[in-house]
């Protein structure tokens, strides 16, 4: 019996000496044989955000004369040409009262040249004592109030003039109509809204982003593409304006896209997205398939110097590489391609 206790314990410590060998052998023949490693990467996942085209500018067409509407030129979804016009008031009434001040201009005129010859005459008259100073002084105060009057009317004349061509409403050429308000024959109170106008020439994107993104951004500036998904299109777009302010329950930052190149038609409420490239906020890295060892249900990395690590893996990355998370593993670590 203890003959065979002992065969027994023999065996034993032949077989784990066998094993030590073995383990000696194979795992710094194997770290050896792969020695090239590779350094992991911070691994990094796209944010996609959404916005609205709009136009570059919208103002609001005001009347500034109160008429009746006698034509409009351009309705909703028109563009405005190049003469401006977009609507016509009636200008009847403002018409009689320039013929009536050109009238009372001519007649200025000619009591100014009768009290200029007038006083001429009475100098000649007073400097030979045949007339007196009082009726020079008259004539004088007469052609000096004829041409105070002259310069009034012609003023009024002018006024009147700038009222006309207030007349016809006017906006600027190439901008489209938006909103419409009135008709021919309405009538049409000074200050009234009358149209809403906008320039589509150029389009811009509103965006709120946090300061990261803002910040990777600001370094893509000159190459960022936005999408526009229902179009099936890709633009380029410039950064236009960034806020100085922020949205304290957002915390974001408001930021306008400008898109000024594009084989569409330039308009409002089109759907665009913007795809930012951002650091994994959980700190995965991302490592080659081959760096992977499995055993049994856990996956391990290996270090240059044999170490093994534990990772959690994450999924393929599009250029066939894999992402693995584990708290022991930083971006820039070196381990080995083939363990």
């Amino acid at each position: 019996m203890k003959a065979k206790t002992m065969l027994i314990g023999r065996a034993v410590v032949f077989l784990l000496l066998i094993q030590a060998v073995l383990m000696c052998q194979l795992l710094p023949d194997g770290i050896a044989a792969s020695g090239k490693t590779f350094k992991a990467e911070q691994a990094s996942r796209v944010i996609s955000l959404t916005g609205f085209t709009r136009p570059r500018v919208a103002m609001t067409l005001v009347s500034e004369e109160s008429a009746v509407c006698t034509r409009v030129y351009s309705d909703v979804g028109d563009t405005i040409g190049s003469s401006g016009k977009f609507a016509e008031l009636d200008p009847t009434f403002i018409k009689l009262e320039i013929a009536q001040l050109q009238a009372d201009l001519k007649r200025l005129r000619s009591d100014l040249t009768y009290y200029d010859k007038e006083a001429k005459r009475y100098i000649k008259l007073v400097k030979k004592n045949t007339a007196a100073q009082s009726e020079l002084d008259l004539h004088i105060r007469n052609f000096e109030s004829a041409e105070a009057s002259l310069r009034s009317t012609q003023l009024k004349l002018n006024v009147d003039r700038e009222h006309l061509r207030r007349y016809t409403l006017r906006g600027p050429e190439g901008w489209r109509v938006i909103k419409r308000y009135i008709e021919p024959g309405e009538w049409v109170n000074k200050g009234e809204k009358v149209a809403e106008l906008g320039n589509f020439k150029t389009l811009l994107v509103p965006y709120a982003l946090t300061i990261p993104e803002l910040k990777k951004v600001r370094k893509a500036n000159g190459s960022i593409t936005l999408k526009l998904p229902d179009l099936n299109i890709e633009v380029p777009a410039g950064l236009e304006r960034i806020s100085p302010d922020f949205d304290p329950e957002t915390r974001k930052v408001a930021v306008d896209f400008e898109i000024s190149k594009g084989k569409f038609e330039f308009r409002g409420g089109l759907r665009t997205e913007l795809d930012i490239k951002m650091p994994d906020p959980g700190g995965a890295v991302v490592v080659p398939k081959s760096a992977l060892l499995k055993a049994y249900d856990d996956t391990f990395i290996v270090r240059p110097d044999g170490v093994r690590v534990k990772v959690l893996v994450l999924g393929d990355t599009d250029d066939g590489r894999v992402r693995v998370s584990s708290r022991a593993v930083k971006a820039g670590e070196e381990f080995l391609i083939k363990p």
